[in-house]
Formats: C-alpha cells, sequence, structure tokens
C-alpha cells in the first residue's frame, strides 16, 4: 500500500457562504441534493415536495 500523503490548499482564501447573502445559492444546493436522493430512489416525489415546501417557507420566514 502507497504512503499517507499530506496536501496543503495554497490557493485563494475560501469564501465564507452566509444565509443571508447566499440564500438562492443555498436553497438550490438544497434542492439538488434533494434531486439526488430521489434520484437513487431513497426519497419519493412526495417527500422531496414536502421537504421543498418546508426549505421555502424556512427561507421566506428568515428573509422577513
Amino acid at each position: 500500500m502507497g504512503r499517507k500523503r499530506d496536501f496543503i490548499y495554497v490557493g485563494e482564501p475560501v469564501p465564507k457562504i452566509d444565509k443571508s447573502s447566499h440564500a438562492d445559492f443555498i436553497l438550490n444546493y438544497q434542492r439538488s441534493v434533494l434531486l439526488a436522493l430521489v434520484k437513487r430512489e431513497l426519497l419519493t416525489i412526495s417527500q422531496y415536495e414536502r421537504c421543498m415546501d418546508e426549505l421555502e417557507r424556512q427561507q421566506n420566514k428568515a428573509s422577513k
């Protein structure tokens, strides 16, 4: 077996993603995760729709 190698990131600083300024990105990311679960048949379409309703409700509540 090969030797364990450690890697060090030397690029630009990774930007912070906060809920207020990146709400649409976060919602789309959550949507993609849910759709991946549907595709793998770990979630039904009905469960996906209920989750999306809840996520959108939470986003609307936070933006008020």
